[in-house]
């Protein structure tokens, strides 16, 4: 068995712009602000699941 944390995911430029265009479409479709936050999992034991 393993356990997951999480940091911030290390994104290119192309990812962030695209994460933000999702951001305003989705906060178009619903009527108020949406805002996304990308994270990647970090496996515990150094990343070498149980």
């Amino acid at each position: 068995m393993h356990e997951e944390s999480f940091s911030l995911a290390a994104l290119q430029p192309e990812e962030v712009e695209e994460i933000k265009e999702m951001e305003l479409r989705m906060s178009e479709k619903v009527g108020h602000p949406i805002s996304l936050i990308a994270y990647q999992a970090d496996l515990a034991n150094n990343g070498k699941p149980d």
